[in-house]
């Protein structure tokens, strides 16, 4: 007897396969959330593109190997599994599941999404 199937997650179609070459990083909107697609050695990998310690886009920082660092105050997070590496940020970031079809990648966003403080900046 097999299993009841589980539901599939929704896939999104993102990019053509080769739109982020290997060491670059892009942003891309799905279902209004912002999602950085990167290249490690040929390896693609999706993750929410918000830093978790401050609101910052983790695509706009470059990517290093297989981190990715923060422009805003320098964390790194491994792309692979969203891993926070080194502070100031403690917290995860989600990544998102991938697949590759007929030289398309469709996405599958995480249900959990970045959430940071209130934005600082003066009030006007």
């Amino acid at each position: 007897m097999s299993a009841p199937p589980k539901e599939m997650p929704e896939f999104h179609e993102l990019a053509k396969a080769n739109e982020v070459a290997p060491g670059e990083v892009k942003q891309y909107q799905v279902e209004g959330r912002p999602v950085a697609l990167c290249n490690v050695d040929g390896e693609l990998y999706a993750f929410e593109d918000i830093c978790t310690h401050a609101f910052a886009h983790l695509s706009e920082g470059g990517l290093e190997g297989g981190q990715i660092k923060c422009p805003l105050h320098g964390a790194k997070f491994d792309v692979k599994t969203g891993k926070a590496l080194t502070l100031p940020a403690v917290k995860a970031v989600p990544t998102h599941e991938l697949k590759v079809e007929d030289d398309i990648v469709y996405v599958a966003l995480n249900e959990k999404r970045v959430k940071v403080g209130g934005r600082r900046g003066r009030g006007r």
